[in-house]
């Protein structure tokens, strides 16, 4: 008689293949950093200066799609098994993710344009980021709710912590009406804390 698979392996090709769509996702942002065409001699500086809104925009949309590769680890870490809608809601997740480039480029094209330009293209991308944390949020809250967390899981402490995804975003999505710019560094800002440790989070709420 076969022996019962381990949980360890139920989702395993999920992880696999989401590790490898959030990794074409982050490494499609450097392409969006064009080489300043041939310039009069001395120019070189200041067109790679010039630059300075795709570099912005590059690092902040690296920092939140890394935390939130480092994030989808920590929660199938927890996770034990997977069902079709798991997957339906995992696949919901890489979408918004593999959208993110595009954004990303328009707010740095647009960065020191008309201000209604920016104001446009600064809601695009904060309504991106606000649309990725609410299909994480779905999806951590569907994993529970479907028994497939482990017990030892502190699922309440957890849940609380990415709980305020979607409300701070929200807010991002506001700012993102007065300031492209701090839209920018103010998501970077959101990546920092969420690449906190649960356990630190739990730790201080203590």
């Amino acid at each position: 008689m076969d022996e019962p698979k381990s949980t360890t392996n139920e989702t395993v090709r999920l992880e696999a293949f989401s590790d490898n769509v959030f990794a074409v996702a982050i490494t499609l942002l450097i392409f969006q950093i064009r080489v300043p065409p041939h310039e009069p001699p001395g120019g070189l500086r200041v067109a790679l200066f010039d630059l300075w809104p795709s570099y912005l925009a590059f690092l902040a949309t690296f920092m939140t799609i890394g935390v939130m590769w480092l994030n989808h680890h920590r929660l199938f870490s927890l996770v034990a098994r997977k069902d079709d809608g798991l997957i339906v809601l995992n696949l919901l997740l890489l979408l918004v993710t593999t959208w993110l480039p595009f954004p990303t480029a328009l707010l740095a094209e647009h960065l020191r344009g008309p201000h209604h330009d920016q104001q446009a293209a600064g809601v695009v991308y904060s309504a991106s980021l606000f649309a990725m944390a609410v299909a994480f949020n779905v999806l951590w809250r569907y994993a529970v709710s479907i028994d497939a967390v482990g017990e030892h899981a502190n699922v309440s402490g957890i849940s609380r912590q990415y709980a305020i995804g979607p409300l701070i975003y929200a807010v991002l999505v506001g700012i993102a009406f007065f300031s492209a710019d701090w839209c920018l560094v103010i998501s970077a800002l959101y990546a920092l804390y969420f690449a906190l440790p649960p356990s630190l989070w739990r730790r201080r709420r203590r």
